[in-house]
């Protein structure tokens, strides 16, 4: 599962030193891929064209692009959890993960967050003397900042564990409990109107935000969830090979499934999902915990597909270079669509077949505009094992 992967999308043997996994990388680079069409599709599609019956299809696809990009980035970082039992002069491949920098890791997630603001800066509004729309345009929460505070909970949660000693456990409730209480306390919080318009911008979409922590952040602990116990699996897995004697850390495996493929697989969703699907009432909003069930399900699925992709197919190497500089290339394809809007392209007035062209020209655009921009060192080891 955790194999290295060269630039020509072509498995080969891991290297030393820390490696990419590479099925998050396909994953998270197909969901900024899909992200693309989606933010052209929803900006320039003619109107008309969303009363189509295949239209309902697409969209329900696209809404799983964002849980499915917030669950990676909890992922990786659950899959930072020591085991327990462990220590940090374990030999082989089970050694624990490098101790995290938190300071560091805190500046990082605030200049994610400060990206994500700088995004919505509200300069038609400012230039107009428009201070009310100003202040709701540039407090709106986008997925940049719902990541950003969601790892930084994550973040906290784990430093304060470590801090105190409190225990692997400790660690492992926090965030489950984090889970539930997000995604119980959505539909409360999504009529909440009392609260001063920067904090109702965190708390529900009535000011323009389109990711508030609640019921979005549930898709960035689950990810961490998923992850730490993946992390276990590999432990149970390659502990057998271990020269130094560990204490078992057996994680169920009711499907028996072989090896330790696929480790994002840890439950059976494909039928949940299905069902759910056949299941769904289409009146529920986006915000019952009905709804984070669902596309938790789908997003399970599409995780365990993209881990089997990486183990048994070449991978194409553009999927994996946006995996591997996914925040740069959602950037620079939002700014390019703002441009074009700028600079006058009509927007929800195309027809099918030139909003497809311009799916395909502003995905090529962008990602060469990626590959001029420096990578960044500290993102580009979001997806290596840690």
């Amino acid at each position: 599962m955790n194999r290295s992967q060269p630039a020509s999308g072509s498995p080969q043997q891991p290297t030393a030193g820390r490696e990419r996994v590479v099925w998050i990388d396909l994953f998270r680079g197909a969901a900024v891929l899909v992200m693309i069409e989606t933010h052209v599709v929803n900006t320039f599609m003619a109107t008309a064209l969303r009363a189509e019956g295949w239209f309902t299809v697409l969209n329900y696809i696209n809404g799983l692009v964002a849980p499915s990009f917030l669950f990676i980035a909890g992922f990786v970082q659950g899959m930072e959890r020591r085991p327990r039992g462990l220590s940090d002069t374990t030999p082989g491949p089970i050694a624990t993960p490098k101790p995290i920098n938190f300071a560091r890791r805190a500046l990082r997630l605030l200049g994610i967050g400060a990206l994500g603001y700088a995004l919505h800066f509200p300069w038609f509004e400012l230039g107009h003397g428009q201070w009310d729309a100003a202040l709701r345009v540039g407090s709106q929460v986008d997925v940049l900042q719902c990541i950003a505070a969601s790892l930084g909970a994550l973040l906290f949660v784990t430093w304060l564990v470590q801090r105190l000693r409190l225990g692997d456990r400790l660690w492992w409730m926090a965030t489950a409990i984090l889970l539930v209480f997000t995604v119980l306390v959505a539909p409360t919080a999504a009529i909440c109107t009392n609260l001063p318009v920067p904090l109702l911008a965190w708390t529900n979409s009535s000011t323009g935000s389109w990711f508030p922590l609640f019921p979005w952040a549930g898709f960035v602990f689950a990810g961490a969830l998923a992850g730490a116990a993946s992390r276990l699996r590999q432990v149970d897995a390659e502990a057998a090979t271990a020269t130094t004697p560990v204490a078992p850390l057996a994680m169920p495996n009711p499907l028996a499934f072989r090896s330790a493929r696929p480790m994002a697989l840890l439950v059976a969703p494909l039928p949940l999902a299905v069902a759910a699907w056949a299941c769904r009432d289409a009146q529920y909003s986006s915000v019952a915990p009905a709804s984070f069930l669902e596309r938790t399900a789908w997003v399970f699925v599409l995780a365990a597909t993209c881990e089997w992709i990486a183990a048994h197919r070449r991978l194409p190497a553009v999927v994996l270079f946006a995996g591997k500089r996914s925040l740069t290339l959602y950037v620079v394809h939002l700014v390019l669509i703002s441009a074009l809007v700028g600079l006058g392209v009509p927007a929800q007035k195309f027809p099918l077949f030139a909003v497809v062209a311009m799916v395909g020209a502003v995905a090529a655009i962008s990602l060469h505009l990626t590959r001029l921009v420096p990578a960044k060192k500290g993102l580009s080891r979001m997806s290596k094992v840690p």
